[in-house]
């Protein structure tokens, strides 16, 4: 579609990443992501300053290029090669801040997004995303620091979606409650902190800034509100009210 950011094409994978993905059975490779760079003023600026620092004072100089520029893809050949590979079955990522690597398989995750904005005299900035994802035996924390950020959370939302969706469901008719951190969901209704809304009595949910909000049949004031990064996989959740809210 005209004006809809694309993830870079996923490539031929390396042999180590390849061995890795077959291991922990994470299928095909949908998408590669790289680090963000900065522009090229920005990047100007940048040696600009490291310029006057190191004509004016030295030590600082150094600080100022180990501690800030060295962490950014545009100044440091290792952050630059840094992946972000998103398969059918899971994903890999290399650690935004050291060396490690990290497998995250979608069946088995819990993942929490969150979504900020600064707005500066009324105009606001651009969304920033953080998505941590949590499972048994690993987690990791995805940033800005890869491009196109809302492309990828949304991916993994979805992922989720699709790896947890029919399990959760049997799990639900089955008369198991499910645990989405703040709300608890059962056949009963869905329960905030000690307090339980029967399904009958859900007039709706929201998703509104940066919150999950739900309301109750009959009552103005909103039932519960809880942050939107405190509900992990979020998608999976919204799916399920939206599916039995009706029944």
């Amino acid at each position: 579609m005209p004006g809809q950011v694309r993830a870079t094409p996923p490539p031929p994978l390396p042999p180590a990443l390849a061995e890795l993905a077959a291991q922990h059975h994470l299928g095909a490779l949908t998408a590669t992501f790289k680090p963000q760079r900065f522009g090229v003023l920005i990047k100007a600026s940048f040696y600009v300053t490291l310029a006057v620092l190191l004509f004016l004072f030295v030590v600082p100089a150094v600080v100022f290029y180990y501690v800030s520029l060295r962490r950014t893809p545009d100044f440091n050949p290792r952050q630059a090669a840094k992946r972000l590979h998103l398969f059918e079955h899971g994903l890999v990522v290399d650690d935004e801040r050291g060396p490690g690597r990290t497998v995250v398989r979608w069946d088995e995750v819990r993942l929490h997004e969150e979504q900020t904005q600064k707005v500066i005299n009324g105009v606001p900035g651009p969304v920033l995303y953080t998505c941590v994802l949590r499972t048994p035996g690993a987690s990791a924390v995805v940033t800005q620091f890869y491009q196109h950020p809302r492309v990828w959370s949304q991916a993994m939302q979805q992922a989720v979606l699709r790896a947890q969706g029919d399990r959760a469901q049997r799990a639900f008719l089955a008369g198991e409650v499910l645990d989405f951190g703040e709300f608890d969901l059962s056949s009963a209704g869905i329960a905030h902190r000690r307090q339980l809304l029967p399904w009958n009595r859900l007039a709706g949910i929201e998703l509104r800034g940066g919150a999950v909000l739900l309301q109750q049949t009959g009552e103005p004031a909103t039932w519960a509100r809880a942050a939107a990064k405190s509900v992990p996989n979020l998608h999976l959740f919204l799916a399920l009210v939206e599916a039995h809210r009706a029944d």
